[in-house]
């Protein structure tokens, strides 16, 4: 399994797409000053073991490392138990008593200590990693962390295992792991199409799949592009494009073309 090492400075199809995954926790949780996302190989016992952090910003630098061994706090309890931890006092919740700010000093550099000192909350949700260890994706904020920082984390942590499937067709082939990359670029988009879709026709997610493939045949566009074209139609906007690494779906004129029509239709459909 490859993976970027801390330090090695190389990329990968996996630290590519991990860069995505944080972006987005980035855009999608308020009051996020810090993302992890962290292995424990083999799955660790409660209140022992490590983690091994493989991609990280802001805070998540620094706090998965020392949240460990003796020091264990929601992210190792994750990875142990297997269960998703909301917290809204990171530095006094009783299920990791003996890791307070004052034990974190000691260990943190001082250039770090008063971003570490701003963290209130923190959200952590598990996956599945290669080989029965768990990867563990935790959320620092300024703030409580609640059920709504939990869900959201969960749709992320699903972009974490497509990026690991994707590591490993990496390995053996180089042509699929370009396929699967494109495809992972393209999810984003297409449930914000489907997310229109629904809420214009009052329709669930398989419906409006239906309708994103119908109009793709029937125009003879790539799905993809139908649905960048039909986000940036609605919004009149560019649509974001969350996955790191320069890989974004385009769409050409024949795209934006069928968007509008197909917008057009599907609007004076629910006026009537």
């Amino acid at each position: 399994m490859a993976f970027m090492e801390p330090g090695d400075g190389a990329e990968t199809p996996l630290t590519v797409l991990l860069d995505g995954v944080l972006a987005g926790v980035r855009r999608d949780v308020p009051g996020e000053v810090g993302t992890a996302i962290s292995i424990a190989h083999p799955a660790p016992k409660r209140g022992g073991g490590r983690l091994h952090v493989l991609a990280a910003t802001g805070v998540g630098e620094v706090l998965p490392p020392i949240t460990t061994g003796h020091l264990w706090g929601p992210s190792l309890l994750v990875a142990a138990g297997e269960e998703p931890i909301a917290t809204a006092d990171l530095w006094g919740d009783p299920r990791w008593p003996h890791l307070t700010l004052e034990a974190v000093r000691e260990q943190v550099p001082d250039r770090h200590f008063d971003a570490v000192s701003k963290v209130r909350g923190v959200g952590a949700v598990p996956g599945v990693w290669d080989g029965g260890g768990v990867v563990v994706l935790s959320a620092y904020l300024d703030r409580a962390a609640d059920r709504r920082t939990l869900a959201v984390l969960a749709r992320h942590e699903r972009l974490v295992a497509s990026a690991i499937t994707i590591a490993h067709v990496a390995d053996r082939n180089a042509d699929d792991a370009e396929l699967m990359l494109d495809a992972l670029a393209s999810r984003a988009v297409i449930e914000q199409a489907k997310g229109a879709i629904m809420t214009l026709r009052r329709c669930d997610a398989d419906e409006a799949w239906a309708v994103l493939r119908r109009a793709s045949q029937e125009f003879n566009v790539k799905l993809r592009e139908l649905a960048l074209a039909l986000v940036e139609h609605i919004g009149q906007a560019p649509a974001e494009q969350p996955v790191a690494g320069g890989r974004q779906v385009r769409a050409g004129a024949d795209g934006r073309r069928a968007a509008e029509m197909v917008w057009r239709a599907l609007t004076e459909a629910a006026a009537g």
